[in-house]
């Protein structure tokens, strides 16, 4: 697997929710032949960082049954592989299909499931309570309309999601709980697994951009390329945490 692209950004990451992004995304440049569907794997270029577990509040956690103290910001596998990271590919002329069901975010002994989750523009999303304690759910979106919305145990809240956004999710009753919703503008997306793949089927034969996003080291794009057989290599892409840059959430 060849390296194609780096990426430093945001030192002191772990101190703060709130996400920086680089200025200037690096490119890169893929060809080979390998199923289309392995397209590649995000990983972490340096010395791995300490990730303390999430401050949980006993008071606040009554009734949340147990909850996983493990900091999903940054998940780094044992070989380097970067969980969570979205990636999108949009390609001219693709038809958008929107789910005809609303798409599950849940909030379980006091967490979002999922983290982070993608879902093409035009979906309906409903958050969901399954805890057995009352949680609320505050977006806070770029495009989107903003909610802030108690759910009672066993209830839920739906919202159609029409414009392509990056929200962030909290819960003001548990603040150690947040999560993130890609709305992405194209059918062909992916978030990494935990040794830090993505696999991505359907694209056409062709160059695609391939952009890369995660909620503490920021962005990055690599060209992929897809041969008239379907094939291409799949791609490594380094993201790091060297250099500060300018960023935070979106109110």
């Amino acid at each position: 697997m060849k390296t194609l692209t780096a990426l430093s950004i945001a030192a002191g990451l772990l101190a703060t929710a709130a996400f920086t992004l680089p200025t200037e995304p690096v490119r890169a440049t893929a060809t080979g032949t390998v199923s289309l569907a392995d397209l590649g794997k995000v990983v972490f270029d340096g010395e791995k960082p300490e990730v303390k577990p999430l401050n949980i509040e006993p008071a606040k956690a009554e009734g949340c049954g147990k909850v996983d103290t493990t900091d999903q910001s940054l998940l780094i596998g044992e070989k380097g592989g970067i969980a969570n990271v979205v990636v999108t590919i949009e390609v001219a002329g693709a038809t958008i299909k929107v789910p005809e069901k609303p798409i599950d975010l849940d909030q379980k002994t006091c967490r979002f499931e999922p983290h982070v989750m993608v879902i093409p523009v035009g979906s309906t999303v409903e958050f969901r309570n399954s805890d057995s304690v009352g949680h609320n759910v505050h977006t806070f979106a770029g495009k989107n309309d903003s909610i802030n919305k108690t759910i009672q145990p066993g209830k839920a809240e739906s919202q159609k999601l029409d414009k392509e956004d990056r929200i962030e999710i909290k819960c003001d009753i548990h603040p150690w709980m947040n999560s993130y919703l890609i709305v992405a503008n194209t059918p062909f997306f992916a978030v990494t697994g935990a040794d830090g793949s993505f696999k991505i089927d359907g694209l056409p034969a062709g160059e695609h951009k391939a952009k890369f996003w995660h909620e503490k080291l920021g962005k990055a794009e690599a060209t992929i390329k897809v041969g008239a057989d379907g094939k291409v290599e799949p791609v490594e892409v380094k993201m790091s945490a060297e250099k500060k840059a300018g960023g935070g959430r979106r109110k």
